[in-house]
């Protein structure tokens, strides 16, 4: 059955994106503070745009239509920090595709991240959930791409896949409606 949902989510990221032009299949990465796994993601995601980790003298957040996606470790102190970034961001008038919450060990989320998360979660296109992959403390950037992912990792890929092409889609079909 999993096998099955995996090949289902495979397939519905490659519909979306055939769905839409190059530029608005490439999403932008922005770390809600630093050491979220910003890189690691970008890299696992083969994309371009990567901001860093935000900065509050940061005002404007230039995706030129492409997706945003924030990214976030599941401890306390960074889902605080992610807080305060999607209340920026909000402000700002962008709505996040996504929001990856990577996971900062093995251990379960804490409770406080937990219901910051719940906060947030209403203000984001989707959140998503990393899974703590342990080989991927093991190895530099350039290596990532050699790190076996285990399914739920590569599952939580194409979910963020999946949220960007669906905002991307949603985006364009607003700008035609407005033309």
């Amino acid at each position: 059955m999993a096998r099955r949902r995996g090949e289902q989510d495979a397939a519905q990221t490659l519909q979306l994106a055939a769905t839409l032009p190059e530029w608005a299949r490439e999403m932008v990465l922005l770390g809600c503070h630093g050491g979220a796994g910003t890189t690691t993601l970008r890299v696992l995601l083969n994309t371009p745009w990567e901001f860093g980790a935000y900065s509050a003298d940061r005002r404007e957040i230039a995706t030129f239509g492409r997706p945003l996606v924030l990214v976030t470790r599941d401890n306390a102190a960074a889902t605080a920090r992610a807080a305060e970034v999607v209340n920026n961001i909000e402000a700002g008038g962008l709505v996040p595709a996504a929001m990856v919450v990577v996971a900062d060990g093995s251990g379960p989320e804490p409770p406080e991240a937990t219901t910051r998360l719940r906060l947030v979660e209403a203000r984001v296109g989707r959140l998503i959930r990393f899974p703590f992959v342990a080989g991927l403390r093991f190895v530099d950037v350039a290596e990532v791409g050699q790190v076996k992912l285990p399914k739920k990792a590569q599952q939580a890929l194409d979910e963020i896949r999946n949220a960007c092409f669906s905002a991307a889609r949603g985006a364009l079909a607003r700008q035609v409606e407005e033309s």
